[in-house]
């Protein structure tokens, strides 16, 4: 096929941009941590009527050395304002763009002033197309690079470094600019091996301690995929998605395709919950606002997830191995057994995971909490990181106890439950589902053993033989194995408690709070039934509530 040399493409170029042959192409990017599509780089493409589509290889650089990329990428931007103001009135959000700019660009002492008004002049804001630049464009006039680079910062455009990895990979650029998004270019390591793996693994770890959002571009095997995801490279770009593509081409990818369109309103939500730095030594810590920074990033087997909570139910877009292999110390050997139990509200993980995730949430920070499965002690913390005005995003991580140096943790737990026992005269372990109940402790004198029958003839016994007349109807209605289940996944701190007059030998009835508190575990449901002391201050303040509400105890 004939090629156009390079006067043909000069001669025709101002009749290429005012007749249309001038257009955009579209590149999907794609978030990681939903597999959803977050925005799309915008590469010109000349489709001229003699040759047909032509290479940006025949006119991109030379357009530049002969000073007139500043038209094309006008034309270009120009081409994306029209189509986001067309699609906002038909009703449709428009997903955010990326246009390259030249370095020719930053020597136009007019070239902000020209942007702006296209914005202008179809009511687009700054935040909807993004700017790419390279490395180079930095280095070339750095005073008037400054100048520029700032002036679209403070008018709200976002900037982003492209192809770090591929030229000069001048650190003193990221030293000297906020950048908003690193693209981190994948064909200087097309080979994903041990080497070029920490190299990427570092530059993402650089990045996000500078706050800065990563995004790996050139992207073209399910191997670096799920590589990249894995080290928390936020998105991703390449032919293993899809090549650059028309507007139509484009619309079928995003309407048929596996990769649906993000949400624009929530591209804030994910931007946050992708900066998290799943390599950092310890994820709840804000290491780039420290002083000591630079000591404490390294790379890390730290244990960590995301999870979303959205239409009552929790999903997990991220977790590291690290966190699969403390979730399988529990007996969750594999992401279905946490989803499924997560999220099953007959048990007390739904409900101890919603209100840590509130807790967290409302306090805007982390909230750390020690649980029990079974016999197994765990420690569960919980940061917040974004919501949305349906969803809610939180990093969590978990440690079981007992490894790492924690057996000294276990011990003091067992040896200070003893002494914990002194304040209860009985603590037994119930299975309502099996009518069983076990005992833990005793310090009291009952008439009868209670737990060597079931479980529903050993309340009424024990109604009938150690309860005052006045509350034994009560004590009945409190114990009904028939609803206790549902009633403490309920309890909003996970236990039920009342007091009732228990007969003591040579003291006669005397108050003592009867209390349930569920047990989380991964079987049957359980919970630990215990009567425990009250002081002379409780029964005053509880005998003047019977007194004042005798409604509540009926």
């Amino acid at each position: 096929m004939t090629l156009p040399n390079e006067k043909y493409i000069l001669d025709n170029f101002e009749t290429a941009v005012k007749n249309g042959y001038i257009k955009p192409f579209f590149q999907p990017i794609i978030r990681t941590l939903t597999g959803d599509i977050c925005g799309a780089e915008t590469l010109a493409r000349w489709d001229d009527p003699d040759f047909g589509l032509l290479s940006p290889a025949l006119f991109v650089d030379l357009l530049e050395k002969n000073g007139l990329i500043s038209k094309l990428d006008l034309c270009i931007v120009e081409s994306l304002c029209y189509g986001y103001d067309f699609l906002r009135k038909q009703g449709k959000k428009p997903m955010r763009f990326t246009v390259n700019l030249s370095r020719i660009d930053f020597d136009n002492g007019d070239f902000f002033e020209e942007i702006t008004a296209v914005f202008k002049k179809y009511n687009v804001p700054p935040h909807a197309v993004c700017l790419e630049i390279t490395e180079s464009v930095t280095l070339d006039n750095t005073e008037e690079f400054r100048f520029l680079f700032d002036k679209f910062r403070s008018a709200g455009f976002e900037i982003w470094m492209d192809d770090f990895g591929s030229g000069y990979t001048s650190l003193n650029v990221l030293k000297d600019y906020e950048f908003d998004v690193l693209k981190i270019d994948m064909k200087f390591l097309s080979d994903i091996n041990a080497r070029s793996r920490k190299i990427i693994a570092a530059v993402v770890n650089m990045a996000k301690t500078l706050g800065v959002h990563t995004l790996a571009e050139g992207v073209e095997t399910k191997e670096q995929v799920d590589f990249l995801k894995n080290i928390g490279c936020e998105m991703l770009q390449g032919f293993y998605f899809a090549k650059p593509m028309d507007h139509l081409a484009v619309q079928e990818f995003a309407e048929n395709g596996n990769h649906k369109l993000e949400d624009p309103d929530e591209y804030d939500y994910w931007q946050a919950a992708g900066l998290l730095n799943v390599l950092s030594p310890n994820p709840f810590e804000d290491y780039g606002k420290e002083a000591n920074a630079a000591e404490k990033i390294t790379q890390s087997n730290f244990p960590i997830e995301l999870i979303e909570f959205r239409n009552d139910r929790f999903y997990f877009p991220y977790r590291n191995e690290a966190h699969q292999k403390e979730a399988a110390k529990l007996g969750l050997y594999n992401a279905q057994l946490i989803d499924e139990l997560v999220n099953d509200r007959t048990k007390p993980h739904y409900y101890n995971t919603k209100k840590q995730f509130d807790e967290a949430a409302q306090a805007k920070g982390a909230v750390k909490r020690d649980y029990i499965m079974g016999d197994v002690f765990y420690s569960y913390t919980t940061k917040f990181i974004a919501a949305t005005y349906e969803r809610i995003m939180v990093a969590s991580s978990l440690t079981v106890l007992g490894d790492e140096g924690i057996e000294n943790r276990i011990e003091a737990i067992n040896k200070y439950n003893r002494s914990l026992f002194t304040n209860f005269e009985a603590v037994n372990i119930v299975r309502p589902d099996k009518d069983e109940s076990n005992r833990v402790y005793l310090s009291t004198s009952f008439k009868n053993d209670y737990a060597t029958v079931s479980v529903r003839r050993g309340i009424l016994i024990f109604a009938e033989n150690e309860l005052h007349p006045d509350d034994k109807g009560r004590y009945i209605k409190f114990m009904d194995m028939d609803t206790v289940k549902e009633r403490l996944l309920d309890a909003e701190n996970g236990f039920l408690q009342q007091p009732f007059r228990i007969y003591s030998p040579g003291n006669g009835f005397v108050w003592r709070r009867v209390r349930l508190t569920q047990i989380p575990t991964l079987d049957d449901f359980r919970f630990i039934y215990s009567i425990q002391r009250m002081s002379e201050m409780e029964v005053m303040a509880f005998e003047a509530l019977m007194k004042e509400k005798p409604e509540l105890f009926e």
